[in-house]
């Protein structure tokens, strides 16, 4: 009798630790960022004002861009890689690179209307040659 109150003991002790485990896991699950889901915290790393979310995919390959005065410019105003270009997914997850282009690209004849959504007016100097915006602006 006394083998069995000892199984069934250990039996016990061995429920007791293993809801223990789960319970431990289960709070380090939980997200200690003020109740933000998953969810929410992929959403803030693809906000297009996010300049490290958004432009992180761009940066794996583009990084020089980083220090182009289009890009600085543009980042000091939350104005982000996705914005002009999307997301890109298929781009940026594209291992051989540059077969898949990204989700929004400009001919250079359609670099100025882009930026004139933007940008309103600007007011330039009449050159010799069609000068687009990215000519001078990075």
């Amino acid at each position: 009798m006394a083998q069995k109150l000892g199984k069934s003991i250990g039996r016990c002790l061995l429920c007791v630790v293993t809801l223990a485990a789960m319970f431990l896991a289960s709070l380090c699950s939980c997200s200690p960022s003020g109740g933000k889901t998953a969810a929410d915290e992929n959403a803030e790393q693809f906000d297009e004002t996010n300049p490290i979310g958004a432009n992180a995919a761009c940066y794996v390959c583009h990084m020089t861009f980083v220090k182009e005065e289009l890009s600085k410019t543009h980042l000091k105003a939350k104005i982000t890689c996705v914005r002009c270009h999307g997301v890109s997914a298929g781009h940026a997850n594209d291992e051989d690179i540059g077969a898949t282009k990204p989700d929004i690209t400009f001919e250079r004849n359609g670099v100025e209307a882009m930026c004139l959504e933007c940008h309103k007016r600007h007011d330039v100097e009449e050159s010799e040659t069609e000068l687009v915006c990215t000519d001078c602006h990075g």
